[in-house]
């Protein structure tokens, strides 16, 4: 786990024990009806619920959410790769030929109406995830298992999932795990091709030790600690109570963060960071790493888009590492990102390709090559045509993020001076990231939380007749980036398998089906009342049943 702060910032962040001494420290102070005194936490959230449905679910933002809903069938650490420990799952082993894990699992665990959870959910929601009626993004989990036996039960308490090849044990583990289940008695008659729609997307299900107890329409979710959790006692709440407050402005979610409204607030912007580390010692900034990064996509279905010595002229056109010095730099003089040459997270060091050039700012060569391109202003209007066609096109983002807001302003006016139209949209997150994924757009400014395991099929692999992948919202397509991913993934010996990677990060990003612009070092501040927060690469909210306040420094009493 690897968690930064400004060095005048006390690290707050070392692993605790959740056992008996602490506990009654906790529960010292007691409220006038002789409960625990216990406090809220209150997050400031950039739009509302997308889909809580795991299969469907496409947002970071959701996922945090789900992640303290669920008790996952593994535990998730990570340095330079995830490491696992057990959850659902008590202890797990490969065969000899590492083609099949065997899994032992709790019995003990129910759904919050009381039905046992059961390998039968597992099983129903990795079905689920086959089916092409569900269109699931996650579809790439299933291609290498085999059907039937994904997974196989055995018994109540046992089950195996049968590979069709081994690969990376990381990469198969995370395969085998990180489709959260689904409540099977609940879904099974459910109309496969309108999941997105179901119910239990906006009322979803918990057996974890979190609940949803409600939710208010572009108003606030609210999270409680599930009564009826029957897991093990170190996953049961301190906090009382989590609300997402629903605050789409960027600057209003700063003026109630300043105001004591909210408590937490990701993405600070760096300008923002550095008044807030001068004006307000009761804000602590915690800086995740890289886990999240900015592209500005380009919908390669679209004529203006369709050739690749257009787009590299596009990437010699804007100057990133101004925009960087401009968007990501604090005044101390440190830049809070790295360029970024793919979607594979630099904090994966081992397959991290320092070798790859970028493409330079050159605006010369960016107009000669868009020249040679067929791209001229041939009536002098200042604006390149072709064909009797001005290269215009919409640039669209979602509303409420005032990063992207401004690389909208830059790029903007670096392609201006090169004769292009850049018309800037700003559209509601969920509606904007469901525009991605029907390839609704021209151009768009977007981002990944990044997968901290190497599968990049369902962004990079092309979209077949018995396959669509949903991620992939640019309709790429290179037969040899396809191959190059087919061999990484049957590739057993990681250490084997990072050239490959290398090797496949070079040829997407020499095609430029995105402008690939930078991993940020993002800022997330917290009101320091809260100790023991876990707020790293796998999660602004991990491990949200850890986070505490001392009784004497409660803030919300009832």
């Amino acid at each position: 786990m690897r968690v930064w702060k400004w060095a005048s910032v006390v690290t707050l962040l070392a692993t605790v024990s959740c056992g008996g001494a602490e506990k009654e420290k906790k529960i010292s102070a007691m409220n006038p009806e002789g409960e625990p005194v216990r406090d809220t936490l209150v997050v400031g959230y950039i739009s509302d619920i997308g889909n809580l449905i795991s299969v469907v679910s496409e947002t970071a933002a959701d996922s945090d959410i789900m992640g303290n809903l669920s008790f996952g069938l593994v535990q998730s650490e990570f340095d330079c790769k995830l490491i696992y420990s057990p959850a659902m799952a008590k202890s797990w082993e490969w065969n000899e030929d590492g083609t099949v894990i065997t899994m032992k699992l709790r019995n003990d665990i129910l759904w919050d109406d009381g039905t046992p959870l059961s390998a039968h959910d597992l099983e129903f929601s990795y079905e689920l995830v086959a089916d092409p009626k569900v269109a699931s993004a996650r579809l790439g989990y299933v291609e290498y298992l085999k059907e039937g036996k994904r997974p196989l039960i055995i018994d109540d308490e046992t089950i195996e999932w049968h590979f069709t090849h081994a690969y990376d044990q990381t990469t198969q583990l995370a395969h085998a795990s990180s489709v959260g289940a689904l409540p099977k008695h609940i879904l099974k008659d459910a109309d496969r091709a309108s999941l997105r729609t179901h119910a239990l997307s906006k009322e979803p299900m918990s057996n974890g030790p979190w609940k949803m107890t409600a939710w208010e329409p572009n108003q606030r979710i609210v999270l409680e600690p599930n009564e009826k959790f029957t897991g093990p006692d170190e996953f049961k709440p301190y906090l009382k109570k989590v609300i997402f407050k629903i605050i789409p402005e960027y600057s209003t979610r700063m003026l109630e963060l300043e105001s004591g409204k909210i408590d937490m607030m990701q993405s600070i912007l760096v300008v923002d960071a550095d008044r807030l580390r001068k004006e307000h010692p009761e804000i602590d900034l915690v800086r995740r790493g890289y886990r999240s990064m900015d592209y500005m996509a380009w919908n390669l279905t679209n004529p203006l888009f369709s050739d690749k010595k257009v787009r590299q002229a596009l990437a010699h056109a804007v100057d990133i590492e101004k925009m960087m010095g401009k968007l990501l730099k604090s005044d101390t003089g440190e830049v809070f990102g790295t360029r970024a040459t793919g979607t594979l997270t630099p904090e994966l060091c081992d397959i991290r390709n320092d070798d790859m050039a970028v493409f330079d700012h050159d605006m010369e060569k960016a107009k000669s090559m868009l020249a040679e391109a067929g791209w001229t202003d041939t009536n002098g209007d200042g604006i390149l045509d072709k064909d009797g066609k001005d290269f215009k096109f919409t640039l669209a983002t979602n509303s409420g993020n005032a990063r992207r807001a401004e690389i909208q302003v830059l790029v903007q006016a670096a392609l201006k001076d090169v004769g292009i139209v850049a018309q800037p949209e700003f559209i509601e997150s969920n509606a904007f990231f469901e525009n991605l994924r029907k390839r609704d757009f021209d151009a768009a400014i977007a981002g990944w939380s990044a997968g901290l395991f190497v599968d990049p099929s369902s962004i990079w692999g092309a979209d077949t007749p018995e396959k669509r992948n949903e991620f992939n919202f640019t309709s790429y397509n290179n037969p040899e980036v396809d191959a190059l991913i087919k061999q990484g993934l049957a590739t057993p010996d990681p250490a084997e398998a990072a050239p490959i990677w290398r090797e496949m990060q070079a040829k997407i990003y020499e095609d430029q089906p995105y402008m690939f612009l930078w991993w940020m070092d993002e800022i997330i501040a917290i009101n320091n009342r809260f100790e023991d927060y876990e707020i790293n690469l796998l999660s602004p909210l991990n491990n949200l049943q850890r986070w505490k306040v001392q009784p004497e420094n409660v803030k919300y009493k009832r």
